[in-house]
């Protein structure tokens, strides 16, 4: 088969650009010819006030690969054209040339969201770009989201038979081996420290800052824990962190943008994985799985499709947004209940969230005849 892929690659490093990898590899490693348009042009970490917002340098920066992928489309006689495009209104247009050409040619067209904003969107745009909007979802031949409680944010715009469920998965690296797993479930039960692990953008919607609140009221309260943190951090929010961090000097170390095998090793490391986001864009956090599947506990939000992987008490603890207090409290009970977590997740996460079954789940969709 011979597809066309358009969307954001690394870097930076998010969730998106992690996903579309493993789709290229994979379907590569699969025996297909995969082309790809990288459309992130900015290449940079953008904190959220900025995302979807007018900028004459982005516009004309995208102009090169929406000639290029226009073109490609045209020209190379592609099967299927799969695009994980943006989910502000501005951002999505700048993919419509690629939607209209597929249409105009009748080439096989899917458009995948990782987000879960997109009736928020759709809802505060008028009338006449709503159906703007609606229509070029409706030209293509289905539209791919994360979960089936995402199903939803496409009700009323595009027939439910076009929309696709294809949850996210993990790269193979972030797969713990079953030595490993006797080994962290040993740990755990002489260990009284608590490891925590927060992997992800350092964004205030993401909740950081709640989380190391509650480290510092832990810390008061003379709780044996350790927190290492990674990721970006958001420009608006930097001189707030940096105080806790401050604060924390003993109980925490800061590693910066992660990758590799310095991201399994701490993964590998850390017992619980403490995530809670009210981000309002999102989806599907690879880094949860990716915590899961390294035999680690999780503490997040039911957050746009979280829920979708995530169910409190059985994969860990689910916190309340925007409260340091119970995130506290849910730290503490995470710790104490570490063994069921663990075995929990490995047995239930391994192989539906692995590359493989991601890749499978993805090409099931778009070669669809």
């Amino acid at each position: 088969m011979k597809i066309l892929m358009i969307g954001p690659f690394p870097d930076p490093i998010t969730g998106q650009t992690i996903a579309n990898e493993m789709i290229l590899n994979g379907l590569r490693a699969n025996g297909h010819h995969v082309d790809f348009i990288d459309s992130d042009t900015d290449k940079k970490f953008n904190k959220l006030s900025s995302q979807g917002k007018f900028d004459i340098k982005k516009v004309i920066k995208s102009l090169s690969p929406i000639s290029k992928g226009v073109k490609g489309i045209i020209f190379n006689k592609y099967d299927v054209v799969y695009i994980t495009p943006a989910q502000s209104y501005i951002g999505f247009m700048k993919y419509v040339p690629f939607i209209s050409t597929a249409k105009l040619l009748k080439v096989p067209c899917y458009i995948h969201f990782h987000g879960g904003f997109v009736r928020k969107m759709y809802d505060e745009l008028s009338k006449e770009k709503q159906q703007k909007i609606a229509n070029y979802f409706n030209m293509c031949n289905g539209v791919i989201v994360l979960g089936e409680s995402l199903r939803t944010m496409l009700d009323g715009i595009v027939p439910s038979d076009k929309v696709f469920v294809c949850e996210n998965g993990v790269q193979p690296e972030f797969v713990i081996t079953e030595n490993e797993l006797k080994e962290k479930e040993q740990k755990a039960k002489e260990n009284k420290t608590a490891n925590i692990i927060y992997l992800s953008n350092l964004m205030k919607t993401k909740g950081i800052i709640e989380l190391l609140e509650a480290c510092v009221k832990l810390k008061e309260d003379g709780y044996d824990f350790h927190i290492d943190v990674a990721g970006s951090i958001e420009n608006d929010i930097e001189p707030e962190v940096k105080e806790y961090f401050a604060k924390l000097e003993d109980k925490l170390t800061y590693h910066g943008i992660v990758k590799g095998n310095k991201k399994r090793e701490l993964l590998l490391k850390a017992e619980i994985f403490a995530l809670p986001t009210f981000y309002p864009n999102e989806g599907q956090p690879i880094s949860i799985l990716e915590a899961m599947t390294m035999g680690g506990a999780v503490i997040t939000t039911y957050q746009g499709g979280i829920g979708d992987i995530f169910e409190g008490e059985k994969n860990g603890v689910a916190c309340k947004p925007q409260d340091s207090d119970n995130l506290k409290n849910a730290i503490i009970q995470c710790k104490r209940d570490l063994e069921k977590f663990i075995e929990y997740n490995y047995k239930n996460s391994i192989e539906k969230y692995s590359c493989e079954s991601f890749v499978n789940r993805l090409y099931s969709i778009i070669s669809r005849k």
